[in-house]
Protein backbone atom coordinates (compact mmCIF):
# COMPACT_ATOMS: atom_id res chain seq x y z
CA UNK A 1 0.00 0.00 0.00
CA UNK A 2 0.84 3.72 -0.58
CA UNK A 3 0.46 4.46 2.92
CA UNK A 4 2.96 1.77 4.08
CA UNK A 5 5.92 4.05 4.13
CA UNK A 6 4.32 6.73 5.77
CA UNK A 7 2.81 4.75 8.69
CA UNK A 8 6.37 3.29 9.42
CA UNK A 9 7.48 7.04 9.16
CA UNK A 10 5.09 8.04 11.95
CA UNK A 11 5.50 4.57 14.20
CA UNK A 12 9.83 5.58 13.93
CA UNK A 13 8.97 9.02 15.02
CA UNK A 14 6.50 8.44 18.07
CA UNK A 15 8.68 5.79 19.61
CA UNK A 16 10.92 6.53 22.73
CA UNK A 17 13.20 4.09 21.51
CA UNK A 18 16.02 5.10 19.59
CA UNK A 19 16.19 3.16 15.92
CA UNK A 20 18.91 3.76 13.57
CA UNK A 21 19.26 1.98 10.54
CA UNK A 22 23.19 1.00 8.66
CA UNK A 23 22.83 0.15 5.08
CA UNK A 24 25.55 -2.48 3.30
CA UNK A 25 27.76 0.38 2.47
CA UNK A 26 28.29 1.82 5.62
CA UNK A 27 25.82 4.52 5.72
CA UNK A 28 22.95 5.66 8.20
CA UNK A 29 19.60 5.47 6.69
CA UNK A 30 16.79 5.58 9.37
CA UNK A 31 17.18 7.85 12.65
CA UNK A 32 14.46 8.47 14.14
CA UNK A 33 13.58 11.66 16.55
CA UNK A 34 14.38 9.55 19.88
CA UNK A 35 17.59 8.86 18.36
CA UNK A 36 18.67 12.34 18.19
CA UNK A 37 17.21 12.95 21.57
CA UNK A 38 19.44 10.09 23.31
CA UNK A 39 22.31 10.51 21.48
CA UNK A 40 22.45 14.31 21.33
CA UNK A 41 22.80 14.47 17.13
CA UNK A 42 20.79 15.99 14.97
CA UNK A 43 18.84 13.97 12.73
CA UNK A 44 20.44 16.11 10.00
CA UNK A 45 23.69 15.64 10.91
CA UNK A 46 23.57 12.02 10.58
CA UNK A 47 21.32 11.06 7.78
CA UNK A 48 23.22 9.60 5.08
CA UNK A 49 26.75 9.85 6.16
CA UNK A 50 28.81 6.88 7.11
CA UNK A 51 28.74 4.98 10.44
CA UNK A 52 31.96 5.21 10.54
CA UNK A 53 32.66 8.82 9.78
CA UNK A 54 30.30 9.42 12.96
CA UNK A 55 31.18 7.42 15.52
CA UNK A 56 34.35 5.36 15.18
CA UNK A 57 36.56 8.11 16.12
CA UNK A 58 35.61 8.76 19.06
CA UNK A 59 37.56 6.47 21.16
CA UNK A 60 35.38 6.58 24.58
CA UNK A 61 32.07 5.16 22.67
CA UNK A 62 34.06 1.49 21.66
CA UNK A 63 31.73 -0.51 23.54
CA UNK A 64 28.67 1.28 21.27
CA UNK A 65 30.41 1.13 17.98
CA UNK A 66 31.43 -2.64 18.42
CA UNK A 67 28.33 -3.84 18.95
CA UNK A 68 27.07 -2.57 15.84
CA UNK A 69 30.67 -3.97 14.60
CA UNK A 70 29.37 -7.50 15.73
CA UNK A 71 26.41 -7.21 14.01
CA UNK A 72 27.47 -7.31 10.92
CA UNK A 73 30.80 -9.71 11.67
CA UNK A 74 28.72 -12.27 13.38
CA UNK A 75 25.59 -12.18 11.03
CA UNK A 76 23.46 -14.82 12.37
CA UNK A 77 22.93 -13.72 16.07
CA UNK A 78 21.58 -10.79 17.62
CA UNK A 79 23.66 -8.87 20.21
CA UNK A 80 21.97 -7.38 23.66
CA UNK A 81 24.08 -5.19 25.66
CA UNK A 82 24.27 -2.21 27.95
CA UNK A 83 27.28 -0.03 27.05
CA UNK A 84 28.00 3.64 27.98
CA UNK A 85 27.76 6.55 24.98
CA UNK A 86 29.27 9.59 25.51
CA UNK A 87 28.57 12.88 23.90
CA UNK A 88 29.53 16.29 24.09
CA UNK A 89 30.52 15.59 27.84
CA UNK A 90 27.87 13.89 29.15
CA UNK A 91 27.63 10.04 29.20
CA UNK A 92 24.42 7.92 29.65
CA UNK A 93 23.88 4.13 29.63
CA UNK A 94 22.26 2.47 27.07
CA UNK A 95 20.39 -0.88 26.39
CA UNK A 96 21.47 -1.83 23.10
CA UNK A 97 19.63 -4.58 20.83
CA UNK A 98 21.47 -4.84 17.19
CA UNK A 99 20.27 -7.05 14.32
CA UNK A 100 21.72 -7.81 11.18
CA UNK A 101 18.83 -7.48 7.76
CA UNK A 102 18.83 -9.74 5.12
CA UNK A 103 17.26 -9.34 1.91
CA UNK A 104 14.76 -12.10 1.58
CA UNK A 105 14.99 -12.62 -2.08
CA UNK A 106 18.59 -13.84 -1.46
CA UNK A 107 19.50 -16.01 0.93
CA UNK A 108 23.40 -14.29 1.20
CA UNK A 109 22.14 -11.34 0.32
CA UNK A 110 22.87 -8.34 2.80
CA UNK A 111 21.08 -5.48 3.34
CA UNK A 112 21.55 -3.60 6.74
CA UNK A 113 22.00 -3.17 10.23
CA UNK A 114 19.06 -2.33 12.40
CA UNK A 115 20.21 -0.96 15.73
CA UNK A 116 17.32 -0.58 18.71
CA UNK A 117 18.59 1.32 22.05
CA UNK A 118 17.15 3.09 25.20
CA UNK A 119 18.50 5.35 27.83
CA UNK A 120 18.52 3.21 30.92
CA UNK A 121 20.57 5.80 32.39
CA UNK A 122 18.03 6.72 35.71
CA UNK A 123 17.06 3.16 35.75
CA UNK A 124 20.82 2.09 36.52
CA UNK A 125 20.82 4.81 39.07
CA UNK A 126 18.28 4.07 40.66
CA UNK A 127 19.79 0.50 40.71
CA UNK A 128 22.73 1.18 42.40
CA UNK A 129 21.01 3.53 44.86
CA UNK A 130 19.02 0.32 45.71
CA UNK A 131 21.98 -1.14 46.35
CA UNK A 132 23.81 1.45 48.63
CA UNK A 133 20.61 1.94 50.69
CA UNK A 134 20.84 -2.49 51.36
CA UNK A 135 24.36 -2.39 51.76
CA UNK A 136 23.64 0.73 54.50
CA UNK A 137 20.87 -1.43 56.08
CA UNK A 138 22.70 -3.94 56.46
CA UNK A 139 25.66 -2.42 58.14
CA UNK A 140 23.11 -0.45 60.42
CA UNK A 141 21.53 -3.50 61.56
CA UNK A 142 24.81 -4.80 62.54
CA UNK A 143 25.88 -1.83 64.47
CA UNK A 144 22.17 -2.10 66.31
CA UNK A 145 23.26 -5.49 67.32
CA UNK A 146 26.63 -4.42 68.48
CA UNK A 147 25.01 -1.93 70.30
CA UNK A 148 22.66 -4.05 72.10
CA UNK A 149 25.19 -6.51 73.07
CA UNK A 150 27.19 -3.81 74.81
CA UNK A 151 24.10 -2.52 76.05
CA UNK A 152 23.83 -6.26 77.65
CA UNK A 153 27.12 -6.26 78.99
CA UNK A 154 26.50 -2.60 80.39
CA UNK A 155 23.90 -4.31 82.26
CA UNK A 156 25.66 -6.95 83.56
CA UNK A 157 28.54 -4.55 84.64
CA UNK A 158 25.86 -2.36 86.32
CA UNK A 159 24.64 -4.98 87.81
CA UNK A 160 27.95 -5.94 89.87
CA UNK A 161 28.30 -2.14 90.73
CA UNK A 162 25.61 -1.68 92.19
CA UNK A 163 26.51 -4.44 94.59
CA UNK A 164 29.60 -3.30 95.32
CA UNK A 165 28.14 0.04 96.22
CA UNK A 166 25.73 -1.56 98.57
CA UNK A 167 28.59 -3.29 100.40
CA UNK A 168 30.50 -0.29 100.64
CA UNK A 169 27.27 2.22 102.06
CA UNK A 170 27.45 -0.70 104.67
CA UNK A 171 30.98 -0.15 105.72
CA UNK A 172 30.76 4.00 105.52
CA UNK A 173 27.88 3.67 107.97
CA UNK A 174 29.35 1.47 110.26
CA UNK A 175 32.24 3.73 109.94
CA UNK A 176 30.36 6.71 110.56
CA UNK A 177 28.82 5.26 113.69
CA UNK A 178 32.32 4.41 114.73
CA UNK A 179 33.80 8.14 113.99
CA UNK A 180 30.57 9.41 116.05
CA UNK A 181 31.35 7.65 118.89
CA UNK A 182 34.81 7.88 119.03
CA UNK A 183 34.01 12.06 118.62
CA UNK A 184 31.88 12.10 121.55
CA UNK A 185 34.14 10.05 123.43
CA UNK A 186 36.85 12.36 122.34
CA UNK A 187 34.48 15.75 123.35
CA UNK A 188 33.34 13.72 126.93
CA UNK A 189 36.76 13.45 128.07
CA UNK A 190 37.69 17.42 126.88
CA UNK A 191 38.64 19.22 130.08
CA UNK A 192 37.61 22.84 129.85
CA UNK A 193 38.04 25.73 132.05
CA UNK A 194 36.98 24.03 135.29
CA UNK A 195 35.78 26.16 138.07
CA UNK A 196 38.72 25.92 141.02
CA UNK A 197 36.67 26.38 144.36
CA UNK A 198 39.04 28.39 146.95
CA UNK A 199 39.97 26.12 149.75
CA UNK A 200 37.07 26.03 152.49
CA UNK A 201 37.67 25.70 156.15
CA UNK A 202 35.66 22.02 157.51
CA UNK A 203 32.73 23.32 159.19
CA UNK A 204 30.94 22.03 161.74
CA UNK A 205 28.13 19.47 161.69
CA UNK A 206 24.67 21.96 160.85
CA UNK A 207 26.97 25.02 160.18
CA UNK A 208 26.59 27.14 156.87
CA UNK A 209 29.26 25.95 154.10
CA UNK A 210 30.04 29.29 152.12
CA UNK A 211 32.80 30.22 149.44
CA UNK A 212 34.98 33.05 148.45
CA UNK A 213 34.45 34.42 144.97
CA UNK A 214 37.57 35.74 143.41
CA UNK A 215 38.70 36.17 140.23
CA UNK A 216 40.50 33.31 137.91
CA UNK A 217 41.09 33.52 134.22
CA UNK A 218 38.61 31.34 132.12
CA UNK A 219 38.92 30.15 128.47
CA UNK A 220 37.13 27.54 126.08
CA UNK A 221 38.29 26.29 122.75
CA UNK A 222 37.63 23.94 119.63
CA UNK A 223 39.52 21.65 118.83
CA UNK A 224 39.88 20.32 115.42
CA UNK A 225 42.73 18.56 113.19
CA UNK A 226 44.16 19.30 109.83
CA UNK A 227 47.17 19.52 107.70
CA UNK A 228 49.75 22.17 107.33
CA UNK A 229 49.97 24.13 103.76
CA UNK A 230 51.49 27.07 102.63
CA UNK A 231 50.31 30.38 102.94
CA UNK A 232 48.46 30.83 99.39
CA UNK A 233 48.76 28.61 96.14
CA UNK A 234 49.16 29.47 93.03
CA UNK A 235 47.91 26.42 90.41
CA UNK A 236 49.83 26.65 87.10
CA UNK A 237 47.62 25.15 83.68
CA UNK A 238 48.72 23.66 80.28
CA UNK A 239 48.81 26.61 78.42
CA UNK A 240 48.11 23.90 74.98
CA UNK A 241 46.76 20.50 74.60
CA UNK A 242 49.60 17.74 74.28
CA UNK A 243 52.59 15.77 75.87
CA UNK A 244 55.23 17.12 78.11
CA UNK A 245 58.59 17.24 76.70
CA UNK A 246 60.67 18.10 79.67
CA UNK A 247 60.36 18.55 83.04
CA UNK A 248 63.01 21.12 84.82
CA UNK A 249 62.21 20.82 88.48
CA UNK A 250 61.02 18.28 91.15
CA UNK A 251 58.12 18.23 94.04
CA UNK A 252 59.82 20.20 96.80
CA UNK A 253 62.09 22.31 94.80
CA UNK A 254 61.94 25.82 95.71
CA UNK A 255 61.67 28.72 92.39
CA UNK A 256 62.64 31.86 91.64
CA UNK A 257 59.82 34.20 89.66
CA UNK A 258 60.04 33.41 86.17
CA UNK A 259 62.20 30.30 86.46
CA UNK A 260 61.52 27.78 83.64
CA UNK A 261 59.30 24.83 85.19
CA UNK A 262 59.01 22.53 82.36
CA UNK A 263 57.62 22.54 78.70
CA UNK A 264 55.18 21.17 76.58
CA UNK A 265 55.38 19.37 73.08
CA UNK A 266 53.96 21.52 70.73
CA UNK A 267 54.26 19.19 67.64
CA UNK A 268 49.70 18.77 67.95
CA UNK A 269 49.42 22.89 68.68
CA UNK A 270 51.72 23.83 65.50
CA UNK A 271 49.29 21.37 63.31
CA UNK A 272 46.65 23.39 64.38
CA UNK A 273 48.31 26.51 63.96
CA UNK A 274 49.03 26.04 60.61
CA UNK A 275 45.40 24.64 60.04
CA UNK A 276 44.12 27.95 61.68
CA UNK A 277 46.54 29.97 59.39
CA UNK A 278 44.46 28.03 55.88
CA UNK A 279 41.39 28.81 57.49
CA UNK A 280 42.36 32.28 58.00
CA UNK A 281 43.47 32.47 54.47
CA UNK A 282 40.11 31.24 52.94
CA UNK A 283 38.01 33.47 55.50
CA UNK A 284 40.61 36.67 53.89
CA UNK A 285 40.13 35.38 50.09
CA UNK A 286 36.40 34.79 50.95
CA UNK A 287 35.80 38.25 52.67
CA UNK A 288 37.78 39.32 49.44
CA UNK A 289 35.63 37.92 46.73
CA UNK A 290 32.49 39.23 48.60
CA UNK A 291 33.56 42.69 48.72
CA UNK A 292 34.11 42.71 45.11
CA UNK A 293 31.27 40.92 44.65
CA UNK A 294 29.70 42.41 41.41
CA UNK A 295 32.07 42.65 40.05
CA UNK A 296 33.09 38.55 40.17
CA UNK A 297 33.89 35.93 37.99
CA UNK A 298 30.49 34.19 39.21
CA UNK A 299 28.50 37.67 38.75
CA UNK A 300 30.04 37.47 35.02
CA UNK A 301 29.01 34.13 34.58
CA UNK A 302 25.51 34.41 35.46
CA UNK A 303 25.58 37.46 32.95
CA UNK A 304 26.95 35.51 30.39
CA UNK A 305 24.93 32.03 30.77
CA UNK A 306 21.65 34.83 30.47
CA UNK A 307 22.74 36.53 27.23
CA UNK A 308 23.19 32.99 25.45
CA UNK A 309 19.98 31.89 26.68
CA UNK A 310 18.28 35.01 25.52
CA UNK A 311 19.91 34.92 22.19
CA UNK A 312 18.80 31.18 21.82
CA UNK A 313 15.35 32.02 22.52
CA UNK A 314 15.26 34.83 20.62
CA UNK A 315 16.90 32.22 17.42
CA UNK A 316 14.51 29.49 18.41
CA UNK A 317 11.64 32.32 18.27
CA UNK A 318 12.38 32.72 14.94
CA UNK A 319 12.98 28.83 13.93
CA UNK A 320 9.37 28.67 15.61
CA UNK A 321 7.40 31.54 13.02
CA UNK A 322 9.35 29.62 10.29
CA UNK A 323 8.00 26.30 11.54
CA UNK A 324 4.58 27.19 11.57
CA UNK A 325 4.27 29.57 8.50
CA UNK A 326 5.71 26.26 6.51
CA UNK A 327 3.13 24.32 8.17
CA UNK A 328 0.42 26.52 7.77
CA UNK A 329 1.66 26.31 3.80
CA UNK A 330 1.62 22.25 4.29
CA UNK A 331 5.44 22.42 3.10
CA UNK A 332 6.48 20.49 6.77
CA UNK A 333 5.06 17.78 8.60
CA UNK A 334 2.81 18.99 11.97
CA UNK A 335 5.36 16.37 13.82
CA UNK A 336 8.07 18.85 12.72
CA UNK A 337 6.09 22.05 13.96
CA UNK A 338 5.43 20.46 17.21
CA UNK A 339 9.22 20.02 17.65
CA UNK A 340 9.79 23.34 17.16
CA UNK A 341 7.51 24.45 19.44
CA UNK A 342 9.04 21.98 22.06
CA UNK A 343 12.59 23.41 21.90
CA UNK A 344 11.08 26.82 21.53
CA UNK A 345 9.24 26.26 25.11
CA UNK A 346 12.37 24.65 26.30
CA UNK A 347 14.35 27.33 25.53
CA UNK A 348 12.10 29.58 27.08
CA UNK A 349 12.41 27.60 30.74
CA UNK A 350 16.23 27.71 29.68
CA UNK A 351 15.87 31.44 30.03
CA UNK A 352 14.06 31.42 32.75
CA UNK A 353 16.19 29.15 34.45
CA UNK A 354 19.34 32.07 33.42
CA UNK A 355 17.27 34.34 34.94
CA UNK A 356 16.96 32.82 38.34
CA UNK A 357 20.44 31.65 38.44
CA UNK A 358 21.46 35.84 38.19
CA UNK A 359 19.00 36.20 41.23
CA UNK A 360 20.59 33.41 43.17
CA UNK A 361 24.11 34.97 42.49
CA UNK A 362 23.33 38.02 43.11
CA UNK A 363 21.75 37.32 46.64
CA UNK A 364 25.37 35.32 47.41
CA UNK A 365 26.69 38.40 47.53
CA UNK A 366 23.92 40.54 49.48
CA UNK A 367 24.65 42.39 52.96
CA UNK A 368 24.14 39.77 55.05
CA UNK A 369 26.77 37.32 53.34
CA UNK A 370 29.42 39.84 53.15
CA UNK A 371 28.58 40.45 57.08
CA UNK A 372 28.70 36.56 57.52
CA UNK A 373 31.82 36.63 55.83
CA UNK A 374 33.61 39.31 57.86
CA UNK A 375 32.72 37.84 60.64
CA UNK A 376 34.12 34.34 59.42
CA UNK A 377 37.51 36.50 59.26
CA UNK A 378 37.40 37.62 62.56
CA UNK A 379 37.27 34.68 64.06
CA UNK A 380 39.53 32.84 61.95
CA UNK A 381 42.32 35.73 62.95
CA UNK A 382 41.33 35.95 66.40
CA UNK A 383 41.49 31.76 66.84
CA UNK A 384 44.69 32.25 65.10
CA UNK A 385 46.09 34.85 67.07
CA UNK A 386 45.41 32.79 70.35
CA UNK A 387 47.24 29.72 68.60
CA UNK A 388 50.34 32.03 68.28
CA UNK A 389 50.06 32.76 71.98
CA UNK A 390 49.73 29.40 72.87
CA UNK A 391 52.91 28.47 71.00
CA UNK A 392 54.44 31.26 72.72
CA UNK A 393 53.55 30.13 76.49
CA UNK A 394 54.70 26.47 75.36
CA UNK A 395 57.29 26.59 78.39
CA UNK A 396 56.12 26.99 81.84
CA UNK A 397 57.27 29.59 84.15
CA UNK A 398 57.19 30.22 87.66
CA UNK A 399 54.56 33.28 88.27
CA UNK A 400 55.88 33.32 92.16
CA UNK A 401 58.69 32.40 94.38
CA UNK A 402 57.63 29.17 96.11
CA UNK A 403 57.92 25.57 96.21
CA UNK A 404 57.49 23.40 93.62
CA UNK A 405 53.91 20.90 94.66
CA UNK A 406 51.14 18.53 93.24
CA UNK A 407 48.31 20.52 92.29
CA UNK A 408 45.03 20.18 93.98
CA UNK A 409 42.64 17.17 93.50
CA UNK A 410 40.32 17.46 90.09
CA UNK A 411 37.15 15.43 89.43
CA UNK A 412 37.14 11.96 90.37
CA UNK A 413 40.44 11.92 91.19
CA UNK A 414 41.14 11.79 94.96
CA UNK A 415 45.38 12.86 94.11
CA UNK A 416 46.42 15.30 91.49
CA UNK A 417 48.13 14.11 88.35
CA UNK A 418 51.99 13.71 88.53
CA UNK A 419 53.83 15.82 85.61
CA UNK A 420 56.10 13.38 84.01
CA UNK A 421 57.78 13.56 80.64
CA UNK A 422 55.57 12.35 77.40
CA UNK A 423 52.45 12.74 79.66
CA UNK A 424 49.63 13.94 78.05
CA UNK A 425 47.87 17.03 79.29
CA UNK A 426 44.32 19.21 77.71
CA UNK A 427 44.50 22.68 77.43
CA UNK A 428 43.77 24.28 81.10
CA UNK A 429 44.35 21.03 82.75
CA UNK A 430 46.40 21.64 85.98
CA UNK A 431 49.97 20.99 85.92
CA UNK A 432 51.92 22.08 89.34
CA UNK A 433 51.00 24.25 92.30
CA UNK A 434 53.56 27.14 93.54
CA UNK A 435 53.00 27.33 97.39
CA UNK A 436 54.27 30.40 99.28
CA UNK A 437 56.31 29.32 102.16
CA UNK A 438 56.36 32.27 103.67
CA UNK A 439 53.60 31.34 106.44
CA UNK A 440 50.90 28.70 106.36
CA UNK A 441 47.57 27.80 106.04
CA UNK A 442 45.22 25.07 107.29
CA UNK A 443 42.20 23.84 106.44
CA UNK A 444 39.65 22.48 108.80
CA UNK A 445 35.78 21.31 109.20
CA UNK A 446 33.47 22.61 111.54
CA UNK A 447 30.05 20.94 112.72
CA UNK A 448 26.81 22.86 112.43
CA UNK A 449 26.59 23.17 116.03
CA UNK A 450 30.64 25.04 116.42
CA UNK A 451 30.35 26.92 113.20
CA UNK A 452 27.99 29.64 115.21
CA UNK A 453 30.50 30.20 117.69
CA UNK A 454 33.62 31.46 115.83
CA UNK A 455 34.04 34.36 113.57
CA UNK A 456 36.55 35.96 110.87
CA UNK A 457 39.65 36.88 112.68
CA UNK A 458 39.75 34.73 115.80
CA UNK A 459 42.63 33.56 117.36
CA UNK A 460 44.14 29.88 116.92
CA UNK A 461 46.33 27.67 118.64
CA UNK A 462 48.66 25.33 116.51
CA UNK A 463 50.36 22.87 117.62
CA UNK A 464 51.74 19.47 115.91
CA UNK A 465 53.40 16.13 116.64
CA UNK A 466 56.13 16.57 114.38
CA UNK A 467 57.21 20.07 116.47
CA UNK A 468 56.55 19.01 120.23
CA UNK A 469 56.34 21.49 122.82
CA UNK A 470 56.30 24.29 120.23
CA UNK A 471 52.89 27.04 119.31
CA UNK A 472 52.01 28.48 116.68
CA UNK A 473 48.92 31.24 116.14
CA UNK A 474 46.93 31.70 113.66
CA UNK A 475 43.67 33.26 113.10
CA UNK A 476 40.40 32.28 110.70
CA UNK A 477 40.50 34.06 107.66
CA UNK A 478 37.40 32.63 105.71
CA UNK A 479 34.56 30.28 106.89
CA UNK A 480 32.84 28.91 104.40
CA UNK A 481 29.17 30.09 103.79
CA UNK A 482 27.02 26.98 103.00
CA UNK A 483 27.53 23.33 104.53
CA UNK A 484 29.57 20.59 102.63
CA UNK A 485 27.30 17.86 102.81
CA UNK A 486 28.83 14.35 103.76
CA UNK A 487 29.01 11.09 101.81
CA UNK A 488 25.42 10.13 100.21
CA UNK A 489 23.82 12.60 102.51
CA UNK A 490 24.45 9.93 105.80
CA UNK A 491 27.44 12.30 107.27
CA UNK A 492 26.49 15.26 109.46
CA UNK A 493 26.57 19.28 108.02
CA UNK A 494 30.14 20.76 107.94
CA UNK A 495 31.32 23.92 107.59
CA UNK A 496 34.99 23.95 105.73
CA UNK A 497 36.92 27.09 107.98
CA UNK A 498 40.92 28.18 106.79
CA UNK A 499 43.40 29.11 109.63
CA UNK A 500 46.48 31.10 108.18
CA UNK A 501 49.98 31.98 110.09
CA UNK A 502 51.13 35.07 108.53
CA UNK A 503 54.60 34.72 110.64
CA UNK A 504 56.57 31.54 112.06
CA UNK A 505 59.61 31.92 113.43
CA UNK A 506 62.72 31.50 111.13
CA UNK A 507 64.15 28.51 113.50
CA UNK A 508 60.68 26.98 113.72
CA UNK A 509 60.21 27.21 110.02
CA UNK A 510 62.99 24.61 109.39
CA UNK A 511 61.01 21.95 111.35
CA UNK A 512 57.70 22.28 109.50
CA UNK A 513 56.93 20.80 106.07
CA UNK A 514 54.18 20.47 104.06
CA UNK A 515 51.35 17.98 104.57
CA UNK A 516 52.51 17.63 108.59
CA UNK A 517 49.70 17.27 111.41
CA UNK A 518 48.30 20.28 112.94
CA UNK A 519 46.70 20.45 116.02
CA UNK A 520 44.35 23.40 115.93
CA UNK A 521 42.57 25.01 119.31
CA UNK A 522 39.79 28.05 118.03
CA UNK A 523 39.81 30.40 121.61
CA UNK A 524 36.08 30.69 121.41
CA UNK A 525 36.19 32.62 124.76
CA UNK A 526 38.96 33.73 126.80
CA UNK A 527 38.95 36.19 129.90
CA UNK A 528 41.54 36.95 132.50
CA UNK A 529 39.78 37.74 135.80
CA UNK A 530 36.27 36.20 135.25
CA UNK A 531 34.35 35.64 138.32
CA UNK A 532 33.17 31.90 138.55
CA UNK A 533 31.05 29.78 140.80
CA UNK A 534 29.92 26.63 141.03
CA UNK A 535 26.74 26.07 138.96
CA UNK A 536 24.93 24.67 142.15
CA UNK A 537 24.96 28.17 143.92
CA UNK A 538 22.87 30.14 141.26
CA UNK A 539 19.34 29.25 141.84
CA UNK A 540 16.32 30.49 140.02
CA UNK A 541 12.97 32.12 140.68
CA UNK A 542 10.20 33.17 138.24
CA UNK A 543 13.11 33.71 135.53
CA UNK A 544 15.48 35.54 137.44
CA UNK A 545 18.86 33.76 138.68
CA UNK A 546 20.08 34.58 142.30
CA UNK A 547 22.83 33.49 145.18
CA UNK A 548 22.80 33.39 148.55
CA UNK A 549 25.60 36.12 149.71
CA UNK A 550 26.51 36.54 153.60
CA UNK A 551 25.59 39.73 154.97
CA UNK A 552 28.33 40.23 157.25
CA UNK A 553 31.95 39.01 158.07
CA UNK A 554 31.32 36.55 160.80
CA UNK A 555 29.89 33.40 160.76
CA UNK A 556 26.75 34.69 162.67
CA UNK A 557 25.78 37.07 160.06
CA UNK A 558 22.87 36.14 157.78
CA UNK A 559 22.29 35.14 154.09
CA UNK A 560 20.21 37.71 151.49
CA UNK A 561 19.30 36.90 148.49
CA UNK A 562 21.46 38.58 145.41
CA UNK A 563 20.35 38.86 142.01
CA UNK A 564 22.99 38.13 139.36
CA UNK A 565 23.40 38.19 135.92
CA UNK A 566 25.59 35.06 134.68
CA UNK A 567 28.07 34.79 131.39
CA UNK A 568 30.25 31.76 130.27
CA UNK A 569 29.20 28.68 131.73
CA UNK A 570 31.29 25.46 132.31
CA UNK A 571 30.68 21.92 132.80
CA UNK A 572 30.45 22.76 137.04
CA UNK A 573 30.99 26.45 136.95
CA UNK A 574 29.26 29.56 135.79
CA UNK A 575 30.79 33.28 135.34
CA UNK A 576 28.59 36.02 137.18
CA UNK A 577 29.04 38.94 135.14
CA UNK A 578 27.38 41.47 137.68
CA UNK A 579 25.47 41.09 141.09
CA UNK A 580 28.71 40.10 142.65
CA UNK A 581 32.16 41.04 143.64
CA UNK A 582 35.99 39.98 144.60
CA UNK A 583 35.30 38.46 148.42
CA UNK A 584 31.88 38.36 148.61
CA UNK A 585 31.25 35.01 150.42
CA UNK A 586 28.52 32.68 148.76
CA UNK A 587 26.75 29.88 150.17
CA UNK A 588 26.11 26.34 148.39
CA UNK A 589 23.43 24.56 148.60
CA UNK A 590 22.24 21.65 151.20
CA UNK A 591 23.99 23.58 153.98
CA UNK A 592 22.31 24.07 157.26
CA UNK A 593 21.92 27.96 157.96
CA UNK A 594 19.81 27.67 161.14
CA UNK A 595 17.15 29.95 160.37
CA UNK A 596 19.50 32.32 158.43
CA UNK A 597 18.06 31.63 154.79
CA UNK A 598 15.84 34.11 153.70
Amino acid sequence: MERDPVIAERILSDMSDGVMTINCEGRIITFNRSAAGILGITREEVLGRSFAELFLQAEENDDFNQTVLDAIYEASASHNRVVPFTRHGITVTLALTTTFLKDDEEADGQQGVIVVFSDITELQDLQQAEARLTDELKSKHRELQQAYLKTEQSNEQLQAALKKVQVIRIAATAFSILLFLGIGLYVWNRTPAVFKAPAVAAAKPGAAVFVPVTPQPVSSGIALTGKLMPLQMVNLTSPISGKVERVLVRYGDVVTAGQPLLTMDTSEARIKYREAQAAYIKAHNNFSQMEGWDAGSEMARAHRSLAKAKLALENQKKTLDESERLFKKGIIPATEYESAKTQYSNQQMDYQGALEELKAAQDKGNAESRKVSRFELENAEARMNQLERDLAAATVVAPVAGIVMKPPASGQSKDGRIVERSASFQQGELLLAIGDLSGFSVYAKLDEVDVTKVKLGQQVRISGDAFPGEQLSGSIQSISPHAEEGDAGKAAPSFGVRIVVEQVPPELKKRIMVGMTAHLEIIVYQKADALMVPIAAVHEENGTRYVLRRKGATAADPSEKVVVSTGYTTQDAVEITAGLKDGDLIELPGASSNGNRP
